[in-house]
Formats: structure tokens, C-alpha cells, sequence
């Protein structure tokens, strides 16, 4: 029994009966085939050649097999991508699914209800994935792929058609077939780099900090990492006010051990937020973009000064924030409770626990990032330091401009007032720290994130 067979065995009795649990299970096994195995590129060849098998079965997989690919393609976050396979799955069904939503995701609903289409862009990616596959597997034949190219939604297809085109392979003879779809790749085609931190880099930064080893292997290291070696460059060019450094070392020297970690820390680090994005990506990115100019601002009247750049801790926070539950799956920003913690994940309208900011511990130990960092970012019941007051203080400004109407928590509202005494801030200057951060954001991104393809925000109708 060939991979594909034995894929196809596993996968018949789900479609037979099928629930949301069943199949959220089997797009998760098909995950690791799309990573491992080549069958999953010639299905469309292989579902053609052998019409007796039900079309439901190759109608739903290959509409998972398209939602992957153009997700992938697209930096979704891997919870993000499961669902939308999942959607595409029921959405191929014959008859519509009784219990679709046994998950319990808003983000699935979003996917499954065409009335909400207007309202997330989720559910335009399903669609996609499903009308491609029914072109590629000839069934296509009212031509409706056509018409979403055409029709008065096309702006939300064209980007999407760009990512992953309506193209069918070419016909190949069946012994050539037959070879192809159960041979394991050599090395995984869906593996984002990204994803994985630069160990080799971060060893040899290591082993140069305690003076155990050379400067050399940074540098080799250094411009094996494309996006690192040019973040280097332009933030030396940049400080030096001069023509862009040639020299990978003399960039590193020039801006000094410590520095330079940092800026190949900040540039890794947008690499993993610009290849994990979630349904309100663009949404967290304006807020941690404000918070980034409420820090400055907030730092620059306080007198405060912190272990490294106000960019850097919102994208140490943004790794725990974007894999955190409440935001991997949402189509809406959460609602703050009056019992809501005061921390970075108070802005997600949730109560913090270590286990949570696993990530950003695991990021700051890697780094060498000093200590103070640590107790920066990480919740505490009591306010330790200056530092972190600064940081919370943003927290609460943030939340006030994106939510003017509703009243803070009274543990942030006790918080602000303690804290406003202690740094001898006037309301007048309150005002303006809001005001000059709100005017910087409006035309600069501190993140440097660019989104194209598709449009986080929630359009109404």
C-alpha cells in the first residue's frame, strides 16, 4: 500500500461521518504529509486517474492541500492554518455539517458563514482554496473561479490568486506517477527557517562574550542569515549618517558587541512575527507600534531609562502575545474585564501566567539579554522598579486611546493614579504624551511591518 493509499484509508471513514474534531485532526496529519512526502503536489494527477474513488474525498482534500499552501505562503500562524483547513474540508462536503462548530471557534464560524464574509477575510481564503480545487479536479463548471476574479469581491481573490495561482500540472505516464507520490522529500519543502532561531550565531556570540572564542564565526554566521547581515548594515549605516557599511565586520564593530546583538535580536525576532501572523495581526501590530512611541514618550518625561530599545521588549512581548490562545483564533479584539490583571497580556483581556511567557524568557536567555529585561516584561503583582512602571503606565495609555469608552479595570485605574503622583505628571502632559505618540504612529511603523496580501482588519458591511 503506497503513502497516498494509506493516507486515503485513514481519511474515508472522517468524510463518512464526519465532525469538526475529526477533521481538525486529519489536517493536522496532513500537515506532516505536505512536509514530508511528494503526494500531496500530484493529487490533482493522481484524483484525475482514478475517477472511481468518491470525489467528496479528493474535493476535500485537495481544497486542505490548497489552503496550506496559500496560508503558508501567506505566514499564517500554524492554529490559524488548521482551521482554515478545517473550514475548507466542511465546506467541500455534499451536505452541510450539523455539528461544524463543536470547536467552538469564532474564527471556523467566520470561514463557514457566507453572511460574514464581509466581516473577516478568513472566509475569502476558504473560498479560494475550495473553488481552486474544484477548477483543478475539473469540476469547475460554471466557472466560478472565473467569476471571483470578476465579480464585485475580486479585490479580496486577486492577491490570493497571485499567492497561489489556478494553474493544473501537466499530465505525466502512470509508472512516473505511481514513483513520485510516495517519495519522501530530501529535505522538507514547508520548513520556515524563521521559525528556528540562528543557533549557530547565537553560540559563537556566545562564546565571544566570555572570551572563549573568535569574532570570525560571528561574522561567517552573520551573513548566512540574509535578513540579519542587512538589518546589521543599514542600523550601522544609519547611526554613522554615512554610505551603507560594506563590511559585515567592520558594521559589527562599529556598532560594538552589545548593540549589535541587539539589532540582529530585534531583526530574528520580525522574521518570527512576520511568518506567525494571526487572524488580528495587523490589529496587534498598530497597538505594539503605539506602544512603542507611548514607551519613548513616557521615558523621555519620566527621566527612565531602559535596558534596551522600547522596539525590541514589544517584540519580545509580541512572541508570547501571538501565540497566546486568546489570540491565535480571534476575529475580534477582546473585551477587557473589570477583573482583568494589569500586563501585556491584560491587553488581550487575560490573566497572565508564567507558563505564558515561556517564550519570551526562552528569547532573553538565548540572547544574553541582561536580567533586567526579565523583570521588565514578565507580570508581577507588585511594581519592582521604575522600569517596569514605565511599561505598564504604556500599557494603560494604549488602552485608553484604543477604548476610550470604556472605563479601565480598577486595578489599572489605582495603578495609573498611584503612578501619575509619582512621576509628577501633569494632565497637561498626560494629554500630550498620547498626543505626540498618537501623531508619530500615523505615518511610522517602529515594527516595520508591511502587510499586503491580505487586510487583518474587520470590514462591516
Amino acid at each position: 500500500m503506497s503513502r497516498l493509499e494509506a493516507f486515503l484509508t485513514s481519511f474515508r471513514p472522517a468524510l463518512n461521518h464526519p465532525t469538526a474534531v475529526d477533521l481538525y485532526a486529519h489536517c493536522k496529519n496532513l500537515e506532516y504529509e505536505l512536509s514530508e512526502y511528494q503526494w500531496p503536489d500530484y493529487f490533482v494527477l493522481w484524483s484525475s486517474e482514478h475517477r472511481v474513488q468518491k470525489m467528496a474525498y479528493s474535493l476535500a482534500l485537495q481544497s486542505a492541500i490548497n489552503m496550506f499552501q496559500v496560508s503558508y505562503k501567506l505566514g499564517l500562524a500554524t492554529s490559524f492554518r488548521r482551521l482554515l483547513m478545517t473550514a475548507a474540508m466542511i465546506r467541500s462536503l455534499p451536505a452541510p455539517l450539523k455539528n461544524a462548530n463543536r470547536l467552538q471557534s469564532l474564527l471556523l464560524k467566520a470561514c463557514l458563514d457566507e453572511s460574514a464574509a464581509s466581516h473577516h477575510y478568513a472566509y475569502h481564503l476558504v473560498d479560494w482554496s475550495l473553488r481552486l480545487a474544484q477548477y483543478q479536479l475539473g469540476l469547475d463548471g460554471k466557472g466560478v473561479l472565473s467569476k471571483l476574479l470578476t465579480g464585485k469581491r475580486h479585490p479580496y481573490y486577486w492577491p490570493l490568486a497571485e499567492a497561489l495561482p489556478p494553474s493544473i500540472p501537466g499530465r505525466i505516464d502512470g509508472d512516473t506517477l505511481a514513483r513520485v507520490v510516495d517519495q519522501k522529500r530530501h529535505s522538507p519543502l514547508y520548513k520556515r527557517e524563521a521559525l528556528k532561531p540562528p543557533k549557530t550565531l547565537l553560540k559563537a556570540i556566545k562564546r565571544y562574550a566570555t572570551q572563549s572564542g573568535a569574532l570570525a564565526p560571528i561574522i561567517n554566521a552573520i551573513e548566512h542569515q540574509p535578513a540579519l547581515h542587512e538589518a546589521l548594515i543599514r542600523s550601522a549605516s544609519e547611526h554613522a549618517q554615512t554610505a551603507p557599511f560594506k563590511s559585515t565586520k567592520h558594521a559589527y564593530l562599529y556598532l560594538g558587541a552589545q548593540r549589535a546583538s541587539h539589532i540582529l535580536a530585534s531583526a530574528s525576532l520580525q522574521q518570527h512575527i512576520d511568518s506567525h501572523r494571526v487572524p488580528l495581526h495587523e490589529a496587534l501590530m498598530q497597538r505594539l507600534s503605539l506602544l512603542v512611541e507611548l514607551w519613548h514618550q513616557l521615558k523621555y518625561h519620566t527621566n527612565v531609562a531602559w535596558p534596551l530599545r522600547e522596539k525590541l521588549v514589544a517584540q519580545i512581548i509580541a512572541i508570547d502575545l501571538i501565540h497566546h490562545p486568546a489570540l491565535a483564533t480571534a476575529t475580534q479584539w477582546p473585551q477587557l474585564q473589570p477583573d482583568t490583571p494589569l500586563s501585556a497580556f491584560g491587553l488581550l483581556g487575560v490573566k497572565p501566567e508564567p507558563a505564558q511567557q515561556k517564550h519570551s524568557e526562552t528569547l532573553i536567555q538565548r540572547w544574553g539579554l541582561s536580567e533586567q529585561v526579565n523583570q521588565l516584561v514578565r507580570f508581577q503583582t507588585e511594581i519592582t522598579s521604575k522600569q517596569q512602571a514605565v511599561f505598564l503606565l504604556g500599557c494603560i495609555l494604549l488602552q485608553e486611546i484604543f477604548d476610550p469608552h470604556h472605563a479601565l479595570p480598577k486595578r489599572w485605574s489605582s495603578v495609573q493614579s498611584k503612578l501619575i503622583q509619582q512621576f509628577d505628571i501633569s494632565s497637561e502632559k498626560w494629554h500630550t504624551i498620547k498626543r505626540d505618540a498618537v501623531a508619530k504612529c500615523q505615518s511610522f511603523s517602529p515594527l516595520d511591518v508591511t502587510i499586503c496580501v491580505v487586510n487583518d482588519y474587520n470590514h462591516s458591511s
